[in-house]
């Protein structure tokens, strides 16, 4: 049986490459369980829970580079860039307002 939390990401990545008008196919790798296969334009992904001994929860292997996610959104982010050479993420900075002394 399929972890539970994959299949989530899977429906989700299938939902967010339609959204984000890539064509592409998202499914289960056959050849390892556990694993989500995202094919477009001849990139080849591959999303998977990390091995328990990485501080990552996540292992992206976009064409054969290896690149680790803390979370559910660096995952989608890292397969958005992966997919749309142009894609640039959004910068948010978060700071207080200075003190007004008059």
């Amino acid at each position: 049986m399929t972890d539970p939390l994959i299949h989530a990401l899977s429906e989700l990545l299938e939902r967010s490459v339609g959204i984000w008008r890539i064509d592409g196919t998202v499914s289960f790798d056959s050849t390892m369980p556990g694993q989500i296969r995202i094919s477009s334009d001849g990139a080849e992904l591959l999303v998977s829970r990390a091995p328990v001994a990485m501080p990552f929860r996540w292992v992206v292997t976009a064409n054969g580079r290896r690149r680790t996610a803390a979370s559910i959104t660096g995952v989608l982010r890292i397969v958005r860039q992966s997919l749309v050479a142009d894609y640039e993420p959004f910068s948010l900075t978060i700071a207080a307002l200075p003190e007004n002394r008059a």
